[in-house]
């Protein structure tokens, strides 16, 4: 399985880029900050686009993402800015986060992200006001298992994915010990193909992993912060056989921690 098969089933949360950026610089003013962290960038957020720059004007901190529509459709979450605000801050909910609204809310900073269309250019945005950040402040850190299920329900939004090769991911699931992506295979020789090779799929999705950047391993660490496995469990139509590949926590936790 290549790269692209593995990060094609993953909704980036973009929060990640964020705490990337300012979590070594909190002790400075936010203009400091914003400078230093806009000499990061872009910052790639892998196949789904980057964090183009990071600027601060008129009391309003604004990160601008160039997004890779395949990933994410522009226009329907332009026509929803709230649930785009709603699911941003739900994601803030951890200590290096807070850190971030610290520093804005010292400020008194408005907060405003756009996402840019790499190819249309089409943009969709949202602002957060210094008062509802310092409410989100107030509120208490996200558990580990609240963690990955924001990122389980962002991803299904995302979902069905075509990977381009004969597979679709078609679903992100958690079945208790085991997070799995549901991934239908077009035609039942091909399936018969992957089934036959597991060992070799499964050593390839970790030389994968191990090549991803940094803002790419977010989504595998929460699996590994829930004390949960990863799984993809493999399926065509016209059979009821199907086939799973499964990653232990112990083995992802070598990768990704």
């Amino acid at each position: 399985m290549t790269k692209k098969h593995i990060l094609k089933g993953i909704l980036i949360l973009f929060v990640c880029a964020i705490t990337s950026v300012f979590c070594g610089c909190v002790e400075n003013k936010l203009k400091a900050a914003v400078e230093e962290g806009n000499k990061s960038c872009p910052i790639s957020l892998g196949l789904t686009g980057e964090l183009t720059s990071i600027s601060y004007q008129d009391d309003t901190v604004q990160m601008l993402y160039t997004m890779d529509e395949q990933f994410m459709d522009i226009d329907s979450y332009a026509s929803n800015p709230e649930d785009m605000k709603t699911t941003f801050m739900s994601g803030m909910r951890d200590e290096e986060s807070k850190k971030l609204l610290k520093l804005l809310t010292e400020a008194d900073a408005d907060f405003t992200v756009v996402y840019k269309g790499k190819v249309s250019g089409k943009e969709a945005s949202f602002k957060i006001s210094s008062n509802e950040l310092k409410k989100e402040l107030d509120k208490p850190l996200a558990t580990n298992d609240e963690k990955l299920k924001l990122a389980i329900n962002e991803t299904n939004k995302q979902l069905p994915i075509d990977l381009g090769t004969g597979i679709v991911i078609t679903e992100l699931v958690d079945k208790g010990d085991v997070v799995v992506y549901m991934a239908k295979v077009a035609d039942k020789e091909q399936f018969r193909l992957l089934s036959s090779n597991t060992e070799n799929t499964k050593n390839s999705q970790k030389i994968m992993f191990k090549m991803m950047a940094s803002a790419e391993k977010f989504f595998f660490k929460y699996i590994v912060d829930a004390g949960k496995d990863l799984g993809y469990l493999y399926y065509t139509d016209g059979t009821d056989e199907t086939f799973e590949i499964v990653h232990t926590n112990s083995e992802l936790r070598d990768i990704f921690e």
